[in-house]
């Protein structure tokens, strides 16, 4: 073990903002990074390009926040990019190989680098700073291996978001393509009653399916289906907040979600916890798991619970039933976000409430489509489900392992038999949906 200062194992690059008439978002040029709004879970997601960037990254850099209160937030850069002068691009000087032994020796140490910041207000970070902040490593030999085994959990960690990503699509596409298009695989007993037994399987509406005008939506939807709303047939609840005087509410281990968490996808945590008392003394309630959530205040998004979770006052809860279950409701509410947002009212708190969901309409099919309908979709949203549980379980891992490596608690060989017994492989990079 020895210490070295970050100047004497890696290269800093100061970003500097081009001039404004040298941006554009028209994709001429360079991707333009100004800050951590463009960041992603691992990789940035440039909206500005330039033609005359004044400093830049290359593949393999740590892209590193050094303005403002989202210093310290690093993403990684995986092409060249020019740099805003709210990030710096650190190197380290052996390559790309070393890039995720850099990343986490740096994580490890932020709350210590961030103590060493200037700005009155918000913490900033000077290449003087950076240069001069001592890290203690591990031996040399053990710093190569160190990056490879976090490297490979985080390519797992990105593949399995990264097929997530697909899969809801595919879900969202295959909801539309029933429920919104009425593109339905039209089912033998409807095609032998119409006199037509070779459409089965076909898509009901493309198939000429009988479509009847309804007066409450103004369009037309397949014969036979109902439109309801969502309050008349769900179960639906509120959530609220124990009382913050009261320390037993919050000792407990019954999750507890703010508003902000919906953004989530499924929900398979929540960052604090209340107790019993504090459920049965407030307004909130546990909601079991298959519930899906809405956040109601400001930022509208749904979600679906993975875990049995309360809630506090801006997130409305919408149980699932045994025939109208999350996978077909979660994508209904998606869809009608853009609806939900022209609602909202409220100045400083734009918002909507419960009775806005529990009046909002839905077509209703007949049971047999949906049971249909579910053979396929709960499949994707199941495998949604269990990867994200596998991501927490490699991110709890990594976090629990990350000081014991550093430090030399722990060898790299035992490190990754941990790892390699949650049945992580060393998958390429260029896997899934990179072929």
């Amino acid at each position: 073990m020895n210490r070295k200062s970050l100047f004497e194992i890696a290269e800093i690059i100061m970003g500097q903002s081009p001039k404004g008439e040298y941006c554009n978002k028209d994709r001429n040029g360079v991707p333009l990074l100004n800050g951590p709004t463009e960041f992603g879970i691992h990789y940035p997601i440039p909206n500005q390009f330039t033609i005359k960037g004044n400093k830049f990254s290359k593949k393999g850099d740590i892209l590193f926040c050094v303005r403002g209160s989202t210093t310290g937030r690093m993403n990684l850069a995986d092409r060249k990019y020019a740099l805003g002068r709210g990030l710096a691009s650190i190197r380290h000087i052996k390559g790309e190989d070393y890039t995720h032994f850099l990343k986490y020796l740096i994580q490890l140490n932020l709350s210590s680098l961030l103590k060493s910041t200037s700005g009155s207000t918000f913490p900033n970070l000077t290449r003087e700073i950076l240069n001069s902040f001592k890290f203690t490593l591990p031996e040399e030999k053990d710093q190569l291996l160190i990056s490879s085994l976090l490297k490979v959990m985080d390519v797992k960690i990105d593949l399995n978001n990264r097929i997530n990503a697909e899969l809801e699509q595919m879900a969202k596409t295959l909801y539309d393509y029933w429920f919104v298009q009425f593109d339905f695989p039209i089912s033998e007993e409807y095609a032998k009653s119409i006199g037509k037994p070779e459409l089965t399987g076909k898509p009901y509406k493309s198939s000429g399916g009988k479509m009847v005008y309804n007066q409450e939506l103004k369009r037309e939807i397949p014969e036979g289906w109902e439109v309801s709303k969502i309050g008349k047939f769900l179960k639906t609840e509120l959530g609220g907040t124990p009382s913050t005087k009261v320390d037993s509410f919050w000792v407990g281990d019954i999750p507890w979600l703010s508003s902000g968490e919906i953004a989530n996808f499924p929900i398979i945590e929540a960052e604090e916890h209340i107790s019993i008392d504090g459920v049965n003394n407030s307004a909130t309630t546990l909601m079991p798991i298959g519930t899906c959530v809405i956040s109601i205040t400001r930022h509208l998004r749904p979600s679906i619970l993975a875990i049995k979770a309360c809630a506090n006052q801006s997130v409305v809860g919408i149980y699932e039933s045994e025939i109208y279950k999350s996978s077909f409701i979660y994508p209904y509410l998606k869809n009608e976000i853009p609806r939900y947002m022209s609602l909202r009212t409220g100045a400083q708190q734009p918002h909507i409430n419960k009775g806005t969901i529990d009046k909002s309409p839905i077509v209703l099919p007949p049971n047999n489509i949906l049971l249909n309908y579910y053979d396929v979709a709960d499949g994707l949203y199941n495998m949604i489900i269990n990867r994200s549980f596998e991501n927490k379980e490699l991110i709890t891992l990594r976090d629990w392992l990350l000081p014991m490596l550093m430090n030399g608690q722990v060898t790299v060989r035992d490190a990754e038999e941990s790892v390699y017994n949650l049945n992580v492989a060393a998958e390429p990079e260029v896997g899934y949906g990179k072929q």
